[in-house]
């Protein structure tokens, strides 16, 4: 957020390296340099490490925030592609955070919103 680029000589890692900056209202987030040790959601798409991530937020109302990606990935994909959700306020829900893909035991405890279990195994590329 300070103006700085991805650095040259990148050490790839599960999250990449990542840049943020403003176009108007919208958070865009620049991100490079991740290894092929991950998924890029939880339903197993695959990427390399010429993956590259442009994603954006916008708060298009107080209660909703819209999220968009786009996925670079020429050894991966043919061509870019993009998708994207809209996150509302839901009071009261809980958070939680990722901390490594290689030890994520978050899943075996996560119930939805609803009590139903989100997934039935671990994470695992």
């Amino acid at each position: 957020m300070d103006g700085r680029s991805h650095p040259k000589d990148l050490a790839p890692g599960y999250s990449g390296h990542s840049i943020g900056f403003w176009e108007g209202d919208t958070l865009v987030v620049d991100t490079v340099g991740f290894n092929e040790g991950s998924w890029i959601e939880a339903e197993g798409f695959p990427h390399t490490e010429k993956l590259h991530l442009i994603e954006r937020f916008t708060r298009s109302d107080f209660n909703t925030l819209k999220y968009e990606v786009t996925v670079e990935d020429s050894g991966a994909y043919t061509r870019p592609w993009s998708g994207g959700f809209y996150l509302r306020w839901n009071s009261g829900a809980e958070l939680f955070e990722y901390i490594c893909q290689e030890n994520n035991l978050v899943e075996e405890t996560n119930d939805g919103a609803d009590g139903s279990v989100r997934r039935t195994r671990l994470i695992t590329p």
